[in-house]
């Protein structure tokens, strides 16, 4: 990925509609700071969330050329963790609200944490982000839809914002 830059910092979106920023990141100089968020859409179409899960909702601001943005999203759950590499197994699957034409996301895990078994120092113990790594997307960068996810209780959505920095086509040698 590096042909991307990263513009925004990671954000996590909460059990409500609500996009609250972990930090912010300044975005480069020949990017346009982002517009408002429409609300135009509703949630109306997307069914209720089950009562073992949350309706996570991501709305993008509006940014100039949006056709030449990207969003990497990674669902996930933060957690205690000590030295060890860890990845939460599942499966995202991609719905259509009926009778509109809508996506949305399910992810479905047995919420257990795969890890390495390496001996670690002690007091190594940290809150940290584990992602579910083969539900991770990348979608192109879309203002009027929001991105609408269903996760486990306990599970989170992460997303960055990128923009290509360079494009180019490989040569035989």
């Amino acid at each position: 990925m590096s042909a991307l830059k990263l513009m925004s910092a990671s954000f996590f979106v909460a059990a409500t509609t609500a996009i609250l920023p972990i930090t912010q990141a300044a975005s480069p100089p020949a990017v346009q700071p982002p517009g408002p968020v429409d609300m135009s859409v509703t949630m109306k179409p997307f069914p209720k969330p089950h009562p073992n899960d949350n309706r996570l909702v991501i709305r993008l601001p509006k940014r100039q050329n949006e056709a030449t943005l990207l969003v990497r999203v990674t669902p996930g759950k933060h957690t205690q963790v000590d030295c060890n590499t860890r990845a939460y197994s599942g499966e995202l699957e991609t719905k259509t609200a009926q009778g509109w034409g809508y996506d949305f996301y399910v992810l479905r895990t047995d919420g257990k944490a795969m890890s390495t078994m390496m001996a670690c120092p002690p007091n190594s113990s940290q809150m940290r982000f584990v992602p579910v790594t083969s539900a991770q997307q990348t979608l192109t960068y879309n203002s009027r839809m929001p991105l609408v996810y269903y996760v486990p209780k306990g599970f989170t959505v992460n997303y960055e914002v990128f923009v290509p920095q360079h494009r180019g086509t490989a040569k035989p040698e």
